[in-house]
């Protein structure tokens, strides 16, 4: 729906049996995402101790170019295919899917060739100031490989998010990720070479293509061009081709802008930090993109209000979010002293000021995944937009003033910023309760900083063997978060109430 109105239809009762279809889907699509998420992370952050135990620290910092170049090339060409199959009245059709599966086809041999071409300037761009950087030359086209196979992944996949039938993709995905993260455990094991991370990716990225083709229900795709297809993805995705765009610079700047003016073995040290950091705002994200975006969308064409279905759908995200960020304030660094050796001891820190920008982050795509919802996808692009301008404007000043651990406080700062224009935007189609956000905000960093005074600076537990330490931050979080965890529980799981009752002004979710 791209109705600016959207959110002040009046809202209407839905069908009984519909009603429970659609909550089903999204109780199920949330609990494979959060189910596949979680054994993906623990899985990813085992692999990363281990590979940072057997490669150099600047192996970390060339592959984190690597994948920004990637994921920027993705961004800049992003039609916005999977939203627009999800949004789409034409989603199941067909020819409709074909045409989104060819163009996807040609995205990606296009990005491919785009990225070998770039390898030798970038290369040299970050030599000058560190000759490691060479090594760009070979892994930048061997990373290039993952985007040609992805090109051809079935299109079923798009269809499942969709219809929020996430079981199989979850499993396709952890499929995947776990044989793609023994390939690179193991060839790092055998040659202590960067290039195994980027073997490791491409074995993973065709098993994904692979299991896509096999494993989803669907019909197979063909080549087709159907120029109203065409139109109104293009139509559609616009905006989110420029929101993408601005979306990669407020993604990865710091990375890219770190690799220029610091030495590789100190960005390295960053990228292991900004990795697990970003373990919490991924998932969270996962879950706006593959659950709120798709349900939003549904209930709207049901004329719900937009903010009865925010405002049902925030309490998890915040619960969940804030938790694991409390978590990740509180036990970084002790996390750091068990896990990694001595050289990446300053990434503790780095992660405590990485996860606060992480929450700001975790509250910001919430509206975004409204925002999209309701075609509002120039607002996304704005909202990033003035994250890359405050990070730029911020990072001179903080770097004189505290050097890198300066420049990581700049990228946690950009996320606040960008969420005050985000609670703007907000406001102006009627979402209005920006202060539960606020208390929420004041409750995480209360337990995850006063968790963390307690346990490394104000009692005897700062004595504590690592072990031990950890144990405590966990209990002392967890329980601090259970209220709110259980109430956000019981929210969710609540019985719909009857389409026919009088009181039934909206559809639980």
């Amino acid at each position: 729906m791209t109705s600016e109105a959207s959110n002040t239809v009046n809202t209407t009762n839905t069908a009984p049996a519909a009603q429970p279809s659609l909550r089903h889907s999204a109780l199920s699509g949330s609990a494979w995402t959060l189910a596949g998420f979680g054994l993906s992370q623990i899985l990813r952050l085992g692999s990363n101790i281990i590979l940072a135990a057997l490669l150099f620290e600047e192996a970390f910092a060339l592959m984190a170019i690597v994948m920004a170049i990637m994921q920027g090339l993705a961004m800049f060409s992003d039609l916005g295919l999977s939203p627009s199959v999800v949004q789409n009245q034409r989603g199941d059709e067909r020819d409709f899917l074909d045409t989104a599966w060819t163009l996807q086809v040609i995205r990606g041999v296009a990005l491919t060739a785009i990225a070998c071409a770039l390898a030798w300037p970038v290369a040299a761009f970050y030599a000058a100031n560190d000759p490691m950087a060479w090594q760009l030359l070979g892994l930048l086209p061997l990373v290039a490989l993952t985007t040609l196979v992805a090109g051809f992944q079935s299109s079923n996949l798009m269809s499942a998010t969709r219809h929020l039938n996430l079981g199989r993709a979850t499993m396709i995905e952890l499929g995947s990720q776990i044989v793609s993260l023994s390939v690179m455990v193991t060839v790092a094991w055998w040659t202590r070479s960067v290039y195994s991370l980027a073997v490791g990716a491409v074995v993973g990225s065709v098993l994904h293509c692979t299991l896509t083709h096999i494993v989803l229900s669907g019909q197979r795709n063909r080549f087709r061009w159907e120029p109203a297809a065409v139109r109104s993805i293009i139509h559609f995705g616009k905006w989110i081709f420029v929101a993408t765009i601005i979306s990669f610079f407020a993604l990865q700047i710091d990375r890219l802008v770190f690799a220029k003016l610091f030495p590789l073995s100190e960005v390295g040290v960053y990228a292991i930090a900004a990795s697990v950091a970003a373990m919490t705002p991924m998932l969270l994200g996962r879950l706006q993109n593959m659950i709120a975006f798709p349900l939003y969308s549904r209930m709207l064409a049901r004329n719900e209000k937009l903010d009865i279905i925010v405002r049902r759908s925030k309490l998890p995200m915040l619960a969940v979010g804030g938790y694991l960020v409390a978590l990740s304030i509180a036990g970084a660094q002790t996390f750091v002293d068990l896990a990694y050796d001595h050289r990446y001891a300053m990434a503790g820190l780095y992660i405590a000021i990485l996860a606060s920008g992480a929450w700001f982050a975790i509250i910001d795509g919430i509206y975004g995944a409204a925002f999209l919802a309701i075609g509002k996808s120039r607002w996304v692009a704005l909202v990033n937009f003035v994250k890359v301008l405050a990070f730029l404007a911020l990072l001179l000043p903080t770097i004189r003033f505290a050097g890198f651990v300066g420049a990581v406080f700049a990228v946690a700062a950009s996320d606040l910023i960008k969420l005050f224009v985000a609670f703007t935007c907000a406001r102006s189609i009627d979402l209005k309760n920006q202060g539960t956000d606020i208390l929420w905000t004041l409750y995480v960093f209360t337990i995850g900083l006063s968790t963390l005074w307690i346990t490394q600076y104000g009692t005897a537990i700062a004595t504590f063997q690592s072990p031990i330490k950890l144990m405590t931050q966990f209990f002392m979080v967890s329980i601090a978060f259970a209220p709110p965890l259980l109430f956000a529980a019981r929210a969710i799981l609540r019985p719909a109430v009857p389409a026919t009752d009088p009181r039934n002004t909206h559809v639980n979710v």
